[in-house]
């Protein structure tokens, strides 16, 4: 798939309103639903057309939700 396909723009604007949520309210429901999406995002994108500045920090899985 690439960039400029349809599911390719859905699947991020998803990614980018999880990642809002869970900055407003970060909790392991959040993060869970927030790595899935980048691991279904994963699956269908190669890995230099990931969208790294809107995925998490220095690109790797956020930190868990402070208990």
């Amino acid at each position: 798939m690439n960039k400029n396909h349809p599911v390719y723009h859905s699947l991020v604007a998803r990614l980018e309103s999880l990642w809002e949520q869970y900055r407003q309210h970060p909790s392991e429901r959040n993060r869970y639903r927030l790595v899935r999406q980048e691991q279904l995002i994963a699956q269908w994108v190669a890995a230099s057309d990931l969208p790294s500045p809107t995925l998490s920090p220095r690109g790797r899985a956020p930190a868990p939700a402070p208990t």
